[in-house]
């Protein structure tokens, strides 16, 4: 074994960065996986001799280990050609940057399509400036090489792919990764379908056109059958097929479709886990004798080792209620806190997407593995651990513009949501508003509180039921893989330490979604200490008034009577 004590400028910068945080929070401990340069990761490099592989994994003591052999998963990857779709979302980041850094795969070719006036190849770049790829550029700076521009879209006939390379993908792809999906909660039913559903067939199709094809994976997630309490790993029958959703809206008028959607979808919450239904049916009708598997993950957050612990791009879902909690507008929510937070980090989730794509290419099952990644329940957290661990650690970490001091209510019933949400948020947010119009601003923050209670309405959902996931091929897949692929694609999410993770997510989510520098913790901190004044100074005036009033209304009426 040789030892490699250099360290990049990415790393040392980012180290920093985790220093800086670690004086300031006087609770937390940074612990080592939360450094660049000692986490879970690997590298695949080559040595001077071309053909002399070299596995290079991160792991102990801030040193990289260098062994002589890669491991299965890493020769399974190597020098293949994969096909993804959704390679510009946040998932498809984390796919891309593992499968460069990791393995010696051979070649990417990413569908992507134009977008908000960007075309293609802006959207590429786009990619590779997000900092998640900083480590990657530092040890492989040709790794541009091994990318490939497909232009297309999964809303359109044949993915909208050119005859020239869609002959090229026939020739020169042995594993299709599916990630692509609109993940809007209120997209229009017919989007919805064209993208998740036809989509879905549309992929089929070309996977059965490829020549040497090794495995298909296509990414569900786990809340597809939320009708449901209790989830197997295993297909349901939906009320309506993929193919005949399809039909229906060939046949049906935009605004006809709108109407009929909540007869349509019925149980299903939104869009998008209806879609994510029928998607299944056109998998289990069209995969054939397609080496495929369907990967459901949980809600995906932040990073927890690799790249870089804590990096995240969105403020989706259980994200946006931390960061809406750490500015000071979300006070209130609808949910019940002691159910489990169905919550995965990122990046042991592409570990085990990776995993099941080397299984499938292993092994002939008679139907398509299905695979619940979501927390083990022998080691699951709650809603009110994810809150009050965010409080627990959140006050070393205040947000540098936050109006107001956070305080968060969860309420069980919806009708309590909606009169503290009046008090909370919607008076409130008419005094500033009033405010803004006598200082000659435009009002906004009615308009912020529609947004927020509409996000609030989605999560509610999600929160105030139990769901319960049978979860066994995930823990068999584990148990198939190798010492060196536990630590290479560590997906196991019995060995995750939930105190850790939301420790990690605060501090990514302050840094990679805020965008606030640690160096503005100390200031944040003062700020934030001001808004506690502030707020329980304004506690006590509306309580006094409200007491005044009363006791005005108590003696009216007591002297009337008398």
């Amino acid at each position: 074994m040789n030892e490699l004590q250099t360290q990049t400028s990415t790393e040392i910068q980012f180290e920093q960065h985790i220093k800086d945080y670690a004086t300031t929070l006087k609770t937390v401990t940074i612990t080592p996986a939360m450094t660049l340069s000692n986490n879970s990761a690997a590298l695949t490099t080559m040595t001077n001799t071309p053909t002399t592989p070299v596995a290079v994994s991160i792991m102990d003591n801030q040193k990289i280990i260098v062994t002589s052999q890669e491991s299965p998963m890493q020769m399974f990857y190597k020098d293949k050609g994969i096909f993804l779709t959704g390679g510009t979302g946040f998932f498809g980041k984390i796919i891309i940057e593992k499968l460069l850094r990791v393995t010696d795969v051979g070649q990417i070719y990413l569908l992507i399509r134009s977008k908000k006036g960007k075309d293609v190849y802006t959207r590429l770049d786009d990619i590779f400036n997000d900092p998640i790829f900083d480590k990657l550029k530092a040890f492989k700076p040709k790794y541009r090489e091994k990318i490939t521009l497909i232009s297309g879209d999964c809303s359109l006939p044949a993915l909208g792919i050119c005859s020239t390379e869609r002959e090229q993908i026939k020739e020169q792809v042995n594993i299709v990764i599916h990630a692509a999906a609109t993940v809007r909660f209120d997209e229009k039913l017919k989007m919805a379908i064209a993208i998740n559903v036809n989509g879905t067939k549309e992929i089929l199709k070309l996977a059965k056109e490829i020549h040497h094809l090794k495995a298909v994976v296509h990414v569900s997630t786990a809340f597809a059958h939320c009708n449901r309490r209790y989830i197997e790993e295993k297909f349901y029958n939906s009320s309506l097929s993929g193919d005949n959703a399809c039909k229906l809206c060939e046949c049906l008028d935009d605004h006809t479709l709108n109407v009929l959607t909540p007869t349509i979808i019925k149980d299903y919450p939104n869009t998008y886990t209806y879609t994510k239904v029928l998607a299944e049916d056109v998998v289990q009708q069209y995969a054939g004798n397609l080496p495929i598997t369907v990967f459901r993950p949980g809600i995906v957050i932040t990073t927890y080792r690799e790249p870089v612990a804590g990096w995240i791009d969105n403020m989706y879902g259980p994200c946006g209620i931390i960061v809406g909690i750490g500015s000071g507008v979300l006070r209130v929510f609808s949910g019940q806190v002691d159910n489990s937070a169905n919550v995965v980090p990122v990046d042991m989730c592409v570990n085990a997407l990776l995993t099941s794509a080397w299984d499938i290419a292993r092994n002939k099952y008679e139907s398509p593995p299905i695979y619940n990644y979501v927390p083990d329940a022998s080691n699951r957290t709650t809603w009110r651990d994810y809150i009050e661990y965010g409080f627990k650690y959140g006050k070393d970490l205040p947000l540098r513009k936050s109006i107001w001091y956070p305080r968060f209510t969860v309420v069980p019933y919806k009708w309590q949501f909606y009169i503290l949400s009046f008090l909370y948020h919607t008076v409130p947010a008419l005094f500033m508003d009033l405010l803004m119009l006598v200082i000659g601003k435009k009002p906004r923050m009615l308009k912020i509180y529609r947004k927020i209670h509409k996000f609030c309405a989605v999560m509610e959902y999600f929160s105030a039921n139990e769901f319960k996931f049978d979860n066994d091929n995930v823990r068999n897949l584990s148990s198939k893989l190798e010492a060196t692929d536990k630590q290479l694609f560590a997906f196991d999410m019995r060995q995750l330490s939930w105190t850790e993770l939301f420790q990690i997510n605060l501090v990514g989510l302050r840094l990679y979604v805020v965008k606030d520098d640690p160096s503005t913790i100390p200031e944040s901190i003062k700020r934030h200490d001001r808004l506690k004044i502030l707020h329980y100074c304004t506690l006590f005036v509306v309580y006094s008034l409200v007491l005044v009033v009363f006791y005005q209304i108590f003696k009216f009426f007591y002297f009337n009577i008398i």
